[in-house]
C-alpha cells in the first residue's frame, strides 16, 4: 500500500500543497511544513482567499503562495499541479463556503493527478449538517468517499476545537478577566492545539508506519468552558470568570478585533454550538500516536503563552523593574 511518505520520497518534484493559509488552522499547517522541509520535500505551496497578515508571514517563511478560491475550479486544478500532496483545509474565509460548494477543492485533485490528499475536518462532522456554517463539511467528506479510487493515497483528519481559539479572547482574558463565549460552561471538549496537529500530520506524511486511513485528533482531555477559564485563571494568576453570553455579543467582540473574517466569526459560532449540543465531547488518543508523545494540555498551552493573556501594562512594568 501506497503512503504519503512513500509518494513523496519517489517524487523529483517533492511538493506539498495546503489550502486556506489566510485561516490560522491552514497557516499552522504550512508553517510547520516549512519549518520541517528538506529530506522529505523541498517545497510548500501556501493557497489562501484573502491575502492578510498570515499570507505575508508564510511569503516571508518561503512559501508560494497562491490565490485559489471555490467560484473559480479550474485555478484551482492548475495550482495542484505544483503539488504531490495537497493538504484541504477548509476554505471557511471564502465568501462561496456556506454555499457548500467547498467540494470544488476535492475534485480538483482528481483532474489534476494528485496522488496524495488529506482533507481536514471535524469531529462528528455528520452531526453538524443542520448548522450553516460546518454543514460542508459533512459533504467534502461524503465527496472524498465518492473519489478515494480515483486517488492513489488518502487520509480524513477530523479535528475538535482548537484550544487556539482562546487567542482571539486574550484581550479579553487580559483587560476584563473574563472569557465570554456562546456556550454553556459545562460544555465539554477535548481541545487540541493546533502546533501538535500540525506536527501530527507532518508525521503522517513523512513515516511509512502511518498507513492513509481516518484519523480523530483531539487533545488528551476532556474540560468544559468553566474548566478553560479555571485554568486561565492558574496560568497567568489573575481569577479569570466565565460567561455564558449570546451568540451576537461574542461576534459582536471577535468582529472588533479585527483579526479574523465574517465567514470564520460565524464557523467559531457554529462550532460552539455543536459544543453545546455535546457533538464535540470525544477524547481518542490518534493525535498521541501520531506525534509519539502527549499533546499538549489547554494548561501547558496557557502556561506557555501567557504573557499573550497578560494585560499589556503589567508586562510592561515588569519588563521596566
Amino acid at each position: 500500500m501506497s503512503t504519503f511518505a512513500s509518494i513523496l520520497d519517489a517524487s523529483s518534484r517533492k511538493s506539498v500543497l495546503v489550502t486556506a493559509c489566510d485561516t490560522f488552522p491552514g497557516y499552522m499547517i504550512a508553517r510547520e511544513l516549512l519549518k520541517r522541509k528538506g529530506k522529505h520535500f523541498e517545497r510548500v505551496c501556501a493557497g489562501y482567499y484573502k491575502e492578510n497578515k498570515l499570507v505575508h508571514l508564510l511569503k516571508h517563511e518561503g512559501a508560494h503562495c497562491i490565490h485559489m478560491e471555490i467560484s473559480k475550479p479550474d485555478a484551482i486544478c492548475d495550482a495542484y499541479h505544483k503539488a504531490d500532496v495537497v493538504i484541504v483545509v477548509p476554505p471557511v474565509s471564502d465568501e462561496h463556503w456556506a454555499k457548500k460548494d467547498g467540494c470544488v477543492y476535492l475534485h480538483a485533485a482528481t483532474k489534476a493527478g494528485v496522488k496524495g490528499l488529506v482533507l481536514c475536518s471535524k469531529i462528528n462532522a455528520d452531526k453538524m449538517r443542520d448548522l450553516k456554517m460546518l454543514a460542508p463539511l459533512h459533504e467534502m467528506e461524503m465527496t472524498l468517499e465518492k473519489i478515494r479510487n480515483q486517488i492513489e493515497c488518502v487520509s480524513l483528519l477530523r479535528c475538535s476545537l482548537h484550544t487556539d481559539m482562546l487567542w482571539l479572547f486574550r484581550h479579553q482574558i487580559a483587560e476584563d478577566r473574563k472569557l465570554c463565549l456562546s456556550v454553556g460552561k459545562d460544555a465539554k471538549c477535548a481541545p487540541m492545539v493546533e502546533k501538535d496537529g500540525a506536527h501530527g500530520l507532518y508525521n503522517m506524511l513523512t513515516d511509512s508506519k502511518f498507513p492513509p486511513g481516518v484519523y480523530e485528533l483531539t487533545g488528551p482531555e476532556k474540560v468544559s468552558m468553566a474548566d478553560m477559564a479555571h485554568k486561565a485563571s492558574s496560568a497567568i494568576g489573575k481569577d479569570i470568570k466565565y460567561e455564558h453570553v449570546s451568540r451576537k455579543d461574542m461576534e459582536h467582540y471577535l468582529h472588533k478585533q479585527d483579526e479574523i473574517c465574517s465567514s470564520e466569526i460565524c464557523f467559531i459560532g457554529d462550532l460552539l454550538e455543536a459544543m453545546g449540543k455535546n457533538v464535540l465531547d470525544v477524547c481518542t488518543d490518534d493525535l498521541k500516536k501520531l506525534l509519539q508523545q502527549d499533546p499538549m494540555s489547554v494548561k501547558e498551552f496557557l502556561e506557555k503563552n501567557s504573557k499573550d493573556f497578560k494585560p499589556r501594562s503589567s508586562s510592561t512594568e515588569a519588563t521596566a523593574a
